[in-house]
């Protein structure tokens, strides 16, 4: 029991201020629709994608969805929790070297990897990385944020 309560100390005392003991219950947190990809949504559990500190937050996308060559610029920890996520990572982004994640699958990706990924069946996924977190297509016409808007 002293070593229980001794790890959650420790665990108190390295979480930023605000943090710790924070948690939801289900139905709590809301699914906001992406304004980056249309079919996907966000849900946000703790931190800010635009602070710094722990982001944790959950993707959902419908079957289907094609996310074009990007990158992060953080690592990213990702645990598939249901459908299938395809990703093809490295220089080449060669569909035919993607491999499939189903649920339970744990991913790391690398800040600065370059990566190309789709859904099968819709798909949800927890991901765990800090904040402040960008996403950088490699090709600028690919990103959303610079279409003109009617």
């Amino acid at each position: 029991m002293r070593a229980f309560i001794g790890w959650i100390l420790v665990a108190s005392a390295v979480l930023p201020p605000g943090l710790a003991g924070q948690d939801s219950a289900a139905g709590a947190n809301q699914w906001v629709e992406s304004k980056l990809t249309p079919g996907v949504s966000v849900m946000t559990l703790l931190g800010s994608r635009t602070a710094a500190g722990p982001y944790v937050y959950r993707v959902k996308a419908r079957n289907g969805v094609r996310i074009p060559p990007h990158w992060h610029t953080q690592t990213m920890h990702l645990t598939v929790l249901s459908g299938r996520f395809v990703m093809a990572m490295g220089a080449s982004l060669d569909s035919i070297q993607a491999k499939s994640y189903d649920p339970g699958s744990f991913v790391v990706l690398p800040a600065g990897m370059r990566h190309i990924e789709w859904f099968e069946g819709e798909t949800v996924i927890h991901v765990e990385t800090e904040g402040p977190l960008e996403t950088v297509f490699v090709n600028p016409a690919d990103d959303p944020r610079n279409r003109s808007q009617p």
